[in-house]
């Protein structure tokens, strides 16, 4: 618990001379009960993951980032809870401060009821935490969402959340710091986890070798990645493996790869159980991800996996024939999109996936 105290004067001095300026950090009924705060993790981060790492002053623990810089991207991901099979809201919250000001998207991750595949989906987006860096003053970040609401969410389900963590300022100077503390949700610790998510993977020619990079999130119980390789698209090979760090972004670098290039990273748990990232293919120097589509052929619900979203990126569902049915904006971020075919004729389809900057790649699907 950061700075609670400095909050609480500023607090005590609104609630006398401002009441109405505080009503929105009063109730906390709406995003759940402190489920963390960092002080009894043994001075660990309490299995959250990513790009924070723990800090305490005295006592009181809270994750921390420091040396940020303006617009610098960073991740906080939840370990995985459970609602009760009667919860109707996903609720959610922490305490942001830091001398640096930030801007935030949460998601939450989550075994889809829809498509059987574990789904990412935007809660909030663009979210401005007001806290006064000057005064080292904190603020709760508070949300309800209506399970009803989540595609695909499950009764009882299992769950974590996620904090991408835009900064708004800083010059990556010691001292300059984003600080995360007291999370709450409705939800109560799972020993059943979620596997981790793929956040991104790009292949990245450098001279003759190629550079390999790849961030995750829910790091809970991995025991290490495999790449894997392929000069066809199909048939791969291991050729690296690179140990669990507990960071959100690693790396790997092929020295003996030639001409066009597939690769795809194989996430390992502690159990034996494996997942697979997102194909990239590398060829004349120039990367990308390559389009897929699952389950195939399809009756309900199309999963299409696709290059990280960044701009105004289109997925259109088209009948063989040319005719264009369906056009889906992807949310931002995201590296795969659901898209309901139940309603459409049988037969076959042209996904195609258009970045947003003239680049596009188009597969065939079949409707059953």
């Amino acid at each position: 618990m950061k700075k609670i105290y400095t909050f609480l004067k500023v607090s005590a001095f609104l609630f006398l001379f401002a009441p109405a300026v505080l009503s929105s950090n009063v109730a906390k009924a709406q995003c759940g009960a402190i489920v963390e705060n960092f002080n009894n993790t043994g001075g660990s981060t309490g299995g959250f993951t990513g790009s924070f790492s723990y800090a305490a002053t005295g006592t009181d623990g809270y994750l921390q980032r420091d040396k940020v810089f303006q617009n610098g991207f960073y991740t906080i991901t939840t370990p995985t809870y459970k609602l009760s099979n009667v919860a109707t809201t996903l609720q959610y919250g922490a305490v942001f401060g830091g001398t640096e000001k930030v801007q935030l998207t949460i998601k939450v991750t989550y075994a889809s009821t829809l498509t059987n595949q574990i789904e990412t989906y935007i809660l909030q987006d663009k979210v401005v935490p007001s806290y006064d860096p000057q005064t080292q003053e904190t603020n709760d970040v508070c949300f309800s969402t209506a399970i009803s609401s989540i595609p695909g969410f499950p009764t009882g389900g299992l769950y974590r959340l996620q904090f991408d963590v835009t900064a708004r300022t800083g010059t990556a100077m010691t001292g300059q710091t984003i600080t995360f503390d007291d999370f709450r949700t409705n939800g109560t610790f799972s020993q059943i986890i979620l596997p981790v998510t793929f956040v991104g993977f790009t292949a990245t020619k450098v001279n003759s070798a190629v550079q390999l990079t790849w961030r995750v999130a829910g790091e809970e119980n991995v025991s290490h990645y495999e790449v894997e390789r392929s000069s066809d698209g199909r048939s791969f090979a291991t050729v690296g493996s690179v140990s669990k760090t507990g960071r959100d972004v690693y790396n790997y670098t092929d020295l003996t790869a030639s001409g066009t290039v597939y690769y795809r990273i194989k996430n390992v748990d502690n159990d034996g159980q494996f997942k697979y990232s997102t194909i990239a293919r590398l060829a004349n120097g120039r990367s990308e991800i390559v389009l897929k589509a699952f389950p195939q052929p399809v009756q309900g619900q199309l999963t299409v996996q696709h290059p990280s979203i960044s701009g105004k990126a289109l997925v259109s569902i088209s009948t063989a024939d040319g005719r264009m049915v369906r056009n889906i904006v992807p949310s931002e971020g995201s590296m795969q999109t659901t898209v309901d075919m139940s309603g459409l004729q049988k037969g076959m389809y042209l996904i195609r996936f258009d970045n947003g900057d003239g680049n596009a790649q188009t597969m065939k699907v079949l409707k059953q």
